[in-house]
């Protein structure tokens, strides 16, 4: 794989705070929900997750970073497709199913995408 510049590295490097932080509060949303608090936990996973419209395949810095490799541009569209589900989590209508979701898919997929974003750093 290309070394990332030094733009690349610090907008990588930005972008994998920003995802920690979004897993802190997709934990969050989580404990919303156990506690009965669907309406705060809807409403700050919708805030949270309408944050990686900035990220999406319009992004140039991320399709010049994830995009050259077939893997990493396959895990994006991956990543992404699952943000797009999250979105939905909201609709569902039972706070146990939005729990299930998110503990189960969103999380998971975090963790994956956030251990791939830490690997193209390591390799640049």
């Amino acid at each position: 794989m290309e070394i990332l510049t030094s733009k690349q590295q610090r907008f990588i490097r930005r972008y994998e705070e920003w995802i920690d932080q979004v897993v802190d509060a997709l934990m969050m949303v989580v404990q919303f929900y156990r506690d009965g608090h669907e309406e705060q936990g809807d409403r700050l996973l919708t805030e949270t997750m309408a944050g990686f419209e900035r990220f999406g395949e319009e992004n140039i810095t991320m399709h010049s970073v994830f995009g050259r490799s077939e893997k990493h541009l396959h895990e994006w569209d991956l990543f992404q497709q699952q943000i797009n589900e999250t979105l939905e989590v909201p609709s569902f209508s039972e706070p146990v199913e939005k729990v299930g979701h998110i503990t189960k898919k969103t999380l998971p997929a975090f963790k994956r995408w956030r251990t791939i974003v830490e690997a193209i750093l390591l390799e640049s």
